[in-house]
């Protein structure tokens, strides 16, 4: 059995959302104010409530329309039969809240937050003939004290309360971002430290011994107490007791048996290293942030144990907010590893644990299959993306999904996270579109696009998760986000009459200079390819260079010498023409094939002549030391001092991922 669905209505951000989940993890990400809080809260208006706060006014929804109907908070969830696995105590609990009976069956609770029917009347008298936003919620804040929470079993429609006992049986527990770790493990009344150590008190003993080390115990505990009470000098602590009359009532002594579990909450954890120990109190947050969750999954494993009997917890799950929070990066993939690992080892101690994060080292340990994705679309509603769910069922899609879940990194990850992106082929773009996109104006960080890199013909693998190719029944639960590819234009050409020909790239100024012996593209195959697949899609566009990245930043500032890097070979001999354009050195003349330089004296306009051979040549200069010159020129870009002309298509790219500009492929 497992939490299949949710479904919640006027609940905060969430005004009528239904959510799907999978059986053990569920890993929720999104922007902040996005909902992944407000989903964990959700679940424990049903599930945990020891710790269930009663909704303010502020817990409504702010996009509900104004009218006379009082509005209602409602969240559903629907539990689902996950096969053979499933128990008979899982059918028996559920039994009165089923509402599929047939395999999978399902069971739905639902939770209820309502104004009752006879003070109807006084909300629609309070709110007027023409309700306005205001008059709507000051309406359910004068009449919050006598709206009404309930949890229904089975179809709302026959509002069957739920027996709390038998909600008792999922033990929920919730870790919130803004836990104080060290005052939850080791301060309180009831320290999570000092329970976990009586739960793991003769564990693995027989009840008979148990009993012996309990006789044990008392007597070695009266013997230290009798010590004790021996070096109290207790005259003199109440002599006064005896002066005031206060022993008129009956003579004060000390007496009393030391019980284990007072030895227990004496007991302090320790760190011991190689040289030296010290208090648990004293470890880094992060750590003891570490130790905390493990205490915590420990915690369920013992609820759900059978040395509880009847009070065992049928259904433990686990709700984690920012699990990375204080985690170096490898910490953080190895306790989310961690995670996934014990889910399928232990699946009785946690059956679900939800989890929500900001950090891409948490998405790149979990893989694509647990993600859910949400995000704010313009009008404020909340957008529910499945990324697993988005590749099609063939050949084709089962290698980019593979593809995808395999290198999701931390880097590639932040696609999951942004509200817009940026493919790019190399570290070169890479390097310099950002620095570009500040020289515009326009910085990715703070329209909260991300970058990836997807190296060379990788896009396409990519695209499903922003609907390209995906099932059309599908498509609504893809990313909702602008994305530019922005790839090398690459013209080609092959050879006419040659049996098995292969396309090879050429110059721009080469297309169609020998329409005899060659046919030509204007772009690669891959270029073409994605501009096709892409062609009318809502949000994802193509931008492609004449060349590439370098050929087209030189065609712009052909008379900019100080985007000639140290690294470039025959740098000097670039910049000498660079500033005289007409004349071609020997040693830069000899980079070029006889068939580029005839195809060159063939470009009428002068002007434009001058540039296509300079961007050639500073393309082939940077060929063997892309990464080394692309820092460079990134710096250079990055000097408003100095003057730069950034290409257009480069441009028109930022423009629609930073949501500022629209441009067609």
């Amino acid at each position: 059995m497992y939490i299949a669905r949710i479904q919640i209505t006027n609940y905060r951000c969430f005004k009528n959302n239904t959510i799907d989940f999978q059986p053990g993890l569920n890993v929720i990400i999104g922007e902040n104010n996005g909902g992944k809080t407000t989903l964990l809260k959700a679940l424990t208006l049903i599930f945990n409530r020891r710790g269930a706060r009663r909704p303010t006014v502020h817990d409504f929804n702010r996009l509900i329309s104004p009218s006379k109907v009082p509005p209602e908070i409602e969240v559903a969830v629907t539990l689902r039969s996950s096969g053979d696995a499933d128990s008979d105590f899982d059918r028996g609990l559920v039994a009165s809240w089923l509402t599929k009976l047939n395999p999978p069956w399902e069971a739905t609770l639902t939770f209820s937050f309502a104004l009752p029917q006879q003070d109807h009347p006084e909300f629609e008298k309070i709110v007027g003939k023409k309700p306005t936003a205001d008059s709507f919620f000051d309406a359910i804040d004068e009449l919050l004290p006598k709206y009404v929470s309930r949890i229904y079993g089975g179809n709302r429609s026959t509002q069957m309360t739920v027996d709390r006992e038998l909600l008792a049986k999922f033990d929920c527990q919730f870790l919130d971002a803004l836990r104080d770790v060290e005052s939850e493990m080791f301060s309180g009344g009831s320290p999570l430290f000092n329970t976990m150590l009586r739960e793991v008190l003769d564990a693995n003993t027989d009840g008979e011994e148990v009993r012996r080390l309990q006789k044990s115990f008392r007597k070695n505990s009266k013997a230290l107490r009798d010590g004790l009470v021996g070096r109290l000098d207790t005259e003199k602590l109440f002599d006064l007791v005896s002066q005031t009359g206060a022993s008129d009532g009956g003579e004060p002594m000390l007496d009393g048996g030391l019980q284990e579990s007072d030895i227990i909450a004496a007991l302090r954890l320790y760190i011991a290293t190689e040289k030296f120990s010290f208090p648990a109190t004293h470890q880094g947050l992060g750590y003891n942030n570490l130790i905390y969750i493990s205490l915590m999954m420990a915690s369920m494993s013992f609820s759900a144990s059978k040395r509880r009997g009847e009070n065992a917890a049928i259904f433990p799950m686990l709700l984690v907010e920012e699990p990375e929070a204080h985690l170096h990066p490898a910490l953080q993939h190895k306790l989310l590893s961690h995670i996934v690992s014990r889910i399928g080892d232990e699946s009785n101690s946690s059956r679900q644990i939800f989890v929500t994060t900001h950090s891409t080292h948490v998405t790149s340990a979990v893989g694509l299959e647990p993600i859910i994705c949400l995000s704010v679309n313009r009008s404020g509603e909340i957008n529910v993306a499945y990324p697993a769910k988005l590749f099609p069922d063939t050949k084709e899609g089962r290698i980019s999904k593979n593809y995808v879940a395999r290198y999701l990194d931390a880097t590639k990850s932040t696609m999951l996270f942004a509200k817009g992106v940026v493919f790019v082929e190399g570290i070169a773009e890479q390097l310099i579109i950002p620095a570009i996109a500040n020289r515009l104006s326009l910085p990715l960080d703070q329209s909260h696009v991300a970058i990836v890199r997807v190296d060379g013909l990788t896009f396409k693998h990519f695209l499903p998760l922003f609907g390209i190719a995906s099932e059309p029944s599908q498509i609504h639960l893809s990313l909702q986000r602008r994305v530019a590819c922005i790839v090398d234009g690459d013209p080609s050409r092959k050879s006419k009459g040659e049996k098995n020909a292969r396309w090879h790239a050429c110059f721009p100024f080469q297309l169609n200079a020998e329409p005899m012996a060659y046919e030509y593209q204007d772009i690669s195959s891959t270029a073409l390819a994605l501009v096709t697949a892409t062609k009318n899609h809502e949000q994802v566009r193509v931008f492609h260079a004449t060349k590439t990245l370098e050929f087209d930043l030189a065609i712009s500032n052909s008379q900019h010498v100080h985007l000639i890097s140290e690294s470039m070979p025959h740098r000097t001999h670039l910049a000498e023409l660079s500033k005289n354009q007409g004349t071609l050195p020997r040693v830069i003349k000899g980079l070029f094939e006889d068939d580029e330089l005839i195809a060159l004296k063939t470009i009428a306009d002068k002007e434009d002549r001058e540039r296509q051979t300079y961007a050639a040549a500073y393309l082939k200069c940077a060929e063997g030391c892309k990464g080394e010159h692309a820092f460079a020129v990134e710096q250079v870009i990055r000097n408003a001092e100095l003057e730069f002309a950034s290409p257009t298509y480069i441009e028109d790219a930022i423009a629609w991922a930073t949501q500022t500009g629209v441009s067609s492929a």
